[in-house]
């Protein structure tokens, strides 16, 4: 494990229904950095609180060969958000509602995408500490670094709602997710790595 997990605030993944976009990122970064040391969840805005995974969604996941057991929706809340070192939205319009929930995480807050971008520059960030929790330090140096990478437009940014709709449409949101994170796992997988190596000492 990377690092002491009790130490570190987690990863949270926020879209509205908490059924299809944000605990599909959840399952597949926990697949992806599966020694993350630090807890990876997800929550709504607007949640079917108690829900299962949408079938399109689970079906997916299991593909994919990610985890599908043990899921429920929740609403996100502003405790939630505080326990959160790191909080990825599926769109900029639900940043800007978990900010205004709990405004303390608003420098910690980015869009999938945004994120993703900041990620593919993080070769100018400050080298980690691999002595130190490393999640708070990944969130510092990208919120730094928001002013030194041009935002994209939103219809590059956004990953869509496909909740309801078309196999095209999950597909698209999906794929989306996916090109994200895997910008996210080439950089963070580089930082844990580090943090293990340290912590194995």
């Amino acid at each position: 494990m990377l690092g002491d997990a009790s130490r570190n605030r987690g990863i949270l993944f926020v879209c509205t229904g908490n059924i299809c976009r944000s605990p599909y990122a959840e399952r597949r970064l926990r697949q992806l950095l599966p020694a993350a040391g630090v807890e990876i969840v997800s929550a709504g805005t607007g949640a079917l609180v108690g829900s299962d995974f949408e079938t399109e969604t689970r079906d997916s996941l299991r593909q994919q060969g990610a985890d599908v057991t043990g899921f429920a929706a929740r609403s996100v809340t502003r405790e939630i958000l505080g326990s959160a070192e790191l909080v990825l939205t599926m769109t900029r319009t639900h940043r800007g509602q978990v900010s205004r929930l709990n405004p303390a995480v608003m420098r910690r807050a980015f869009a999938l995408g945004d994120f993703a971008d900041l990620c593919s520059a993080s070769g100018t960030w400050r080298p980690i500490n691999p002595a130190q929790p490393w999640l708070p330090q990944v969130a510092a140096e990208a919120a730094a670094a928001r002013g030194t990478v041009a935002p994209r437009d939103l219809d590059l940014i956004d990953v869509v709602d496909p909740y309801g709709r078309s196999a095209r449409t999950h597909a698209e949101a999906f794929d989306r997710i996916e090109d994200c994170l895997g910008t996210i796992v080439q950089a963070l997988g580089a930082v844990a790595g580090s943090a293990r190596a340290s912590h194995s000492r």
